[in-house]
């Protein structure tokens, strides 16, 4: 048996979300939008992204991510460092964390570098 080969649910939702992604793509040129099958697929992907509330963070987020995120919350700006400090958690993890929660778009970047910081959006 191949390793992971996709079950068959997964495949059939594959299916059903390119074809969706292709007739919305095809509708909208038909109706004068010029537009492609990327774009229409960075849409969706984005509107199911902002659906995510912040209750629905508790059933997605680890109890440490979790712990990262109800930290930020309380503040106004942070950095790594100071949330490294603050929770106690190694920064690999406080690191993927804030990835996690910059595509869910509950947190902005601020700045590069040694002078990085985050804040809650909104």
């Amino acid at each position: 048996m191949a390793k992971n080969k996709p079950t068959n649910q997964e495949y059939w939702e594959a299916i059903k979300r390119k074809t969706l992604i292709e007739s919305t793509a095809a509708s909208m040129r038909l109706s004068g939008v010029d537009i492609t099958e990327k774009e229409v697929e960075q849409i969706i992907n984005d509107a199911k992204i902002s659906l995510i509330s912040d209750k629905d963070l508790n059933k997605i987020l680890s109890p440490k991510q979790l712990a990262i995120w109800e930290y930020i919350q309380k503040i106004e700006e942070t950095t790594t460092g100071e949330i490294i400090k603050k929770t106690k958690i190694i920064r690999p993890t406080v690191k993927q964390t804030l990835n996690r929660l910059l595509r869910l778009k509950k947190i902005e970047r601020i700045g590069l570098g040694r002078s990085t910081r985050y804040r809650k959006i909104g």
